[in-house]
C-alpha cells in the first residue's frame, strides 16, 4: 500500500475544513438583523434645566390644573422651605415672601397683583400663569394661599409696582391688630385697612 506524504494530507484536511465551514456558512440563516449596539452611556434627562432664574415664559401646562411639568430653581426651593424656621423669627417669613415678589417681578416686569390668593397663583405658576417661583403643594400654601408660620393667609397691598405691603395677622391671628408683623408698611392712609374691613358707617 502507498503511504500518502505528509503535505497531502495537511492539505486534504484544509480543504475538509474549509467546505465544512462553506455548507455552515450556506445554511445559516443570514436574514435576522444584527442587534444594535448597546450604549452605557446614560440619556440626560430632558425636563429639568437648572438656570439662575426661572424663565418668565414658560408655556402653560395642557390643563388648567396640570402644573407638574414646571421646575422651580433649586435656589428657590430652597428658600421657600426656609419659611416658618422655628429657629428664625417671624419678620424673615416677610422678607422671604418678598423676596420671591421680587423674583416674580424682575421676570414679569412687575409684581403680581390681587389678592392672596391671585399673588399666590402667580408665584406658584397657576390657574393659567405662565412661569413659576414658587412650589406649588409648598406645604406654606393652604387652599390656594400663601400663609404665616400661625396659618392665617399673609394680606398684602401694594405700594407701587415693585413694592408691596405684605401683613402677618401675628398670634392672635387676627389681621389689623397690635402684634400684626409688617414688611414695607404703606404710608399713612393708605393699605391700613381693606374695605371689607372697615368699620359700617353709624
Amino acid at each position: 500500500m502507498k503511504k500518502r506524504s505528509p503535505a497531502r494530507s495537511a492539505t486534504l484536511l484544509l480543504l475538509l475544513t474549509l467546505a465544512t465551514l462553506l455548507v455552515w456558512w450556506l445554511g445559516s440563516d443570514r436574514s435576522k438583523p444584527s442587534p444594535a449596539p448597546s450604549s452605557t452611556s446614560p440619556v440626560p434627562p430632558s425636563d429639568y434645566a437648572p438656570s439662575n432664574l426661572p424663565p418668565p415664559d414658560l408655556p402653560p401646562s395642557s390643563s388648567a390644573n396640570s402644573t407638574s411639568n414646571l421646575v422651580i430653581d433649586p435656589g428657590l426651593n430652597a428658600l421657600a422651605d426656609s419659611l416658618h424656621d422655628p429657629n428664625r423669627p417671624a419678620e424673615d417669613d416677610l422678607q422671604i415672601v418678598e423676596s420671591f415678589l421680587q423674583t416674580y417681578g424682575k421676570a414679569k416686569g412687575g409684581q403680581p397683583i390681587g389678592e392672596n390668593a391671585d399673588i399666590t397663583a402667580a408665584l406658584t405658576g397657576s390657574q393659567g400663569h405662565q412661569g413659576r417661583v414658587f412650589p406649588p403643594n409648598h406645604r406654606t400654601v393652604r387652599d390656594g394661599q400663601l400663609i404665616d408660620r400661625w396659618g392665617t393667609p399673609f394680606w398684602f397691598h401694594p405700594n407701587s409696582g415693585h413694592q408691596m405691603e405684605i401683613r402677618s395677622a401675628g398670634p392672635d391671628r387676627q389681621l389689623f391688630t397690635a402684634d400684626d408683623i409688617v414688611r414695607n408698611p404703606s404710608p399713612d392712609g393708605l393699605g391700613i385697612t381693606p374695605p371689607a374691613a372697615s368699620p359700617a358707617a353709624p
